[in-house]
């Protein structure tokens, strides 16, 4: 007898493991979400993946039983663990390495890497949303442990240990999340990328501007180079120059440093700043929505899903005009080149 499920085609999805709640995750939600439906998915990790969070987040129904799981050795995760560092590059080359061996003992007729280039041995779809391999690092990525010398041995073994090269990675298809990421990668590696934008899964309609109120949000991980601390600075000079406007920060505890710190900068002023954290999806949505206003504060970010989530949603925002939301918001009214620049810009509006 015919076996559909044994006809199906077989599809290799190579993650992290889903467990940040930006840009990326939504992009590889949707991916597996899309491939169940015509191939037998497996997907390879580094992390246990949750998909509790991720379809609250996302708006995806992703079940474990859709999927075959693979993560890397246990003994890789623990050695992880017990060093206090992030060690993404060294992480991600290790989980290349491991999709490598994979498919020296198994055959997929689709690969697809939803966070970042990939070399595993046969061309594959990469979705790349910023290049691992890019150098020098942005500001943004810079640490208190990354001593040039040692980040540049850190780098090469990083790179070695994945088994992969330059040219296997300029041969797949790439996909990216902004042009201002696709110059990167085409800078780097010398091939060409296609823009596609992450999905925003936020289907409620904007409300009325008289509904809303003279609210900026400010949406995104408690992360120091989401520069959250700099746009309490603007709204502190907007409302020094006379206009009432209020900041809620809302978004998803990651630094507890950070965090407190933008509690101790935000305490003084608790009659117009509101910080709301680990809030309900539905309930982020209502807040986001009744705000007139965005603010955000990354410059280089690669796309800004934060930025295109406030803009759905009808807010008005002011984003860093280098980086990924100058595509988003695609008005020159809307982007600063300096605090100074947005608060000038940001009073300008308000006064017109």
């Amino acid at each position: 007898s015919f076996d559909p499920a044994a006809a199906m085609k077989r599809a290799l999805v190579i993650d992290p493991g889903l467990n940040h709640p930006g840009g990326g995750t939504c992009v590889a939600a949707h991916v597996l979400q899309v491939l169940r439906e015509d191939f037998k998915v497996t997907l390879l990790t580094w992390s246990p993946v949750d998909f509790g969070p991720v379809n609250a987040t996302f708006g995806t129904a992703l079940k474990q039983t859709d999927f075959r799981f693979l993560r890397v050795p246990d003994a890789w995760r623990q050695a992880h663990r017990m060093i206090p560092l992030p060690l993404a590059l060294l992480c991600g080359g290790l989980l290349q390495r491991e999709a490598r061996d994979l498919l020296l003992r198994e055959h997929f007729d689709l690969i697809v890497s939803t966070t970042n280039e990939i070399d595993v041995g046969v061309r594959a779809i990469q979705y790349v949303h910023y290049p691992w391999n890019y150098y020098p690092r942005p500001d943004a990525d810079h640490r208190w442990y990354h001593f040039r010398p040692l980040l540049k041995l850190y780098r090469g073994f990083a790179i070695a240990l994945g088994g992969g090269t330059n040219q296997g990675i300029a041969g797949n298809e790439t996909l990216v999340n902004s042009a201002w990421t696709g110059r990167r990668f085409e800078q780097w590696y010398g091939a060409p990328a296609r823009v596609l934008y992450p999905p925003v899964p936020i289907d409620r309609e904007p409300l009325p501007w008289v509904e809303r109120t003279d609210t900026f949000a400010c949406l995104g991980r408690m992360s120091p180079e989401k520069n959250v601390e700099g746009m309490i600075e603007i709204l502190a000079q907007v409302r020094r120059r006379g206009h009432a406007v209020s900041l809620l920060i809302c978004g998803q505890r990651q630094v507890p440093a950070y965090e407190r710190k933008i509690l101790a900068a935000a305490a003084p002023h608790p009659d117009w700043i509101t910080i709301s954290l680990d809030v309900s999806r539905a309930e982020l949505i209502e807040r986001l929505a009744r705000c007139r206003y965005g603010i955000h504060g990354m410059a280089g970010e690669h796309f800004g899903i934060a930025v295109a989530e406030m803009a759905r949603l009808g807010c008005l925002c002011f984003a860093p005009a280098d980086g990924g939301p100058a595509e988003i918001l695609g008005d020159d009214a809307l982007l600063y080149a300096s605090p100074d620049d947005a608060v000038e810009k940001i009073c300008g509006f308000l006064e017109n």
